[in-house]
C-alpha cells in the first residue's frame, strides 16, 4: 500500500515535471507508515510530533506547504480505495472517520509548524536552531494577515492585511489554505470567509506586484490565487463569502468560488483584467460562466466597471443582500444552519456540483488555439504597459500590440 501511494505521488510530481527527490521520497514513506500505524492503533495523536519534524525538514528545504499537504491527499485517496474494498457498512464509516481524523491531525501539525517557522524567520523571535513550537496557533499566516476563529461548528477565516488591502499573493493564499486545513482537522461544518472589521475593501484582488512581467502565463496552474481558489472549491464543507466593501479582480473569482455569498449595501464587485491587458484563463472564465449569464460576464469583463450590491443581487452574483448592521449575524446564522445538516451528504453534493460545473470538455486543438491567443496577450507590450501603469498609478495607454 505504501509503494502504491508513493508511486501515485511520484507520478503526480512527474506530471508536473518536478521529480520526487530521494530524500523527499524517504520522508513521504515515513509519513505514510505513520498514518498506517495510527490506523492500526485507532488513534490520531501519535502522528502529530513526527509530522512537525517532517514539516520542519521540508520548510528548511524550501518545499512549498501545498506540496507537503499533497502527499497526505494522495495517501488518503489510496487508503480510501483499500478501505472500500476491505470493509463495508458501519465499519467503513468508522474507518473513514478515523482516517479523516488522522490526516486532519497531521495536516494541522504541519500547518502549525510552517506558520511557526515562517513567523520565526520574519520576526526573529526564536533562535535559528530552535524547533517549531508545537503549540503555535495555525490561525496566523506568515504575514499575520489571516486569522481563524471557531464559533460552534462554524470556522471563520478573516483577511486582515490592511496595508495591501487584502491583495492575494503567495503569503495570503498560503495562510488561507493553511487555515482551511486547520479547520478541516477540527471538523468544522461550515466556513465564513470575511475581511477584518473596519476594512472598506474586502480584497483588492491578485497582488499585482507578484505577477510575472511578460513571457510567462500570469495565471498558471500554480499561481497562488489559483491554488487558493482550488482549495476553496474542493473544501468538503460549505464556504460562505461575507462581503463588506469592494471586491476587485481575482478576488471576485474567489467570491464566486465560494459556495454562497452574502453582502451588505457597501459591497461592490469588479473584474478588472482588461485594465491590465491580462488574458484571463479558461478555468477562471468557467467559474463565472457557472454563476452568471454570458451577457453579464461580457459586460463585467469588457468594461471592468464595478457593479453595486443591488445589481449584484439582481444578477444573482450574491445570494443575500442585508443591512450592514446585520451582515455578520445573518451570515453566521446561515452558516450555523448548514452546520446542523449532514456533513457527508453536503460534502458529496458539493463535490458532484463542482465536478459537473468544472469539467467542460473542449477539443485539444481549440484549447491550444486559445492558449496561443492568451500567449500573444501576455507577451504583448500592452500587458507590460498595464503593469507599469498600475505601479505608477496612472491610466494605461493600450495600443493593441
Amino acid at each position: 500500500m505504501i509503494d502504491e501511494a508513493v508511486a501515485a505521488l511520484a507520478q503526480r510530481e512527474q506530471d508536473r515535471q518536478s521529480p520526487l527527490p530521494d530524500q523527499r521520497r524517504r520522508e513521504v514513506r515515513q509519513l505514510f507508515r505513520l498514518v498506517l500505524r495510527c490506523m492500526h492503533a485507532g488513534r490520531a495523536t501519535p502522528i502529530i510530533r513526527p509530522c512537525e519534524q517532517i514539516a520542519a525538514h521540508c520548510y528548511a528545504a524550501g518545499i512549498d506547504f501545498t506540496e507537503v499537504q499533497d502527499a497526505y491527499n494522495v495517501l488518503a485517496e489510496v487508503l480510501r480505495c483499500h478501505l472500500a474494498d476491505a470493509v463495508a457498512g458501519e465499519q467503513l464509516v468508522q474507518a473513514l472517520g478515523l482516517l479523516n481524523a488522522i490526516v486532519g491531525a497531521g495536516k494541522d501539525a504541519m500547518a502549525r509548524t510552517y506558520v511557526a517557522l515562517a513567523t520565526r524567520d520574519r520576526d526573529g523571535a526564536q533562535p535559528a536552531d530552535e524547533p517549531a513550537a508545537a503549540g503555535t496557533r495555525s490561525e496566523d499566516c506568515a504575514e499575520g494577515a489571516v486569522q481563524t476563529d471557531v464559533v460552534g461548528q462554524v470556522g471563520i477565516i478573516t483577511l486582515g492585511d490592511r496595508d495591501k488591502r487584502n491583495a492575494i499573493g503567495a503569503g495570503m493564499a498560503s495562510g488561507v489554505i493553511a487555515a482551511l486545513e486547520s479547520l478541516r482537522a477540527r471538523q468544522v461544518r461550515a466556513i465564513v470567509l470575511r475581511a477584518a472589521p473596519g476594512m472598506d475593501v474586502w480584497s483588492a484582488g491578485h497582488d499585482i506586484g507578484e505577477l510575472p512581467p511578460g513571457k510567462r502565463d500570469p495565471l498558471g496552474y500554480y499561481d497562488p490565487l489559483e491554488k487558493l481558489i482550488r482549495a476553496v472549491r474542493t473544501f468538503p464543507a460549505p464556504v460562505v463569502a461575507m462581503v463588506h466593501g469592494t471586491v476587485w479582480g481575482g478576488a471576485l473569482d474567489l467570491v464566486l468560488s465560494c459556495d454562497l455569498a452574502v453582502a451588505d449595501e457597501t459591497a461592490s464587485f469588479a473584474i478588472t483584467p482588461a485594465n491590465l491587458g491580462l488574458p484571463y484563463n479558461i478555468t477562471g472564465l468557467l467559474h463565472f460562466q457557472g454563476r452568471l449569464p454570458i451577457n453579464v460576464i461580457k459586460e463585467m469583463f469588457f468594461t471592468a466597471a464595478p457593479i453595486d450590491a443591488r445589481k449584484a443581487k439582481e444578477w444573482l452574483l450574491i445570494n443575500h443582500l442585508v443591512p450592514w448592521d446585520r451582515l455578520e449575524s445573518f451570515t453566521l446564522e446561515l452558516a450555523a444552519t448548514m452546520a446542523t445538516k449532514s456533513p457527508l451528504a453536503i460534502a458529496v453534493i458539493k463535490e458532484q456540483l463542482r465536478v459537473l460545473s468544472d469539467y467542460q470538455p473542449i477539443a485539444a486543438q481549440v484549447y491550444e488555439r486559445v492558449q496561443g491567443l492568451r500567449r500573444q496577450a501576455y507577451d504583448s507590450s500592452d500587458y507590460l504597459e498595464g503593469l507599469e501603469a498600475f505601479a505608477q498609478k496612472r491610466q494605461p495607454i493600450f495600443r493593441g500590440t
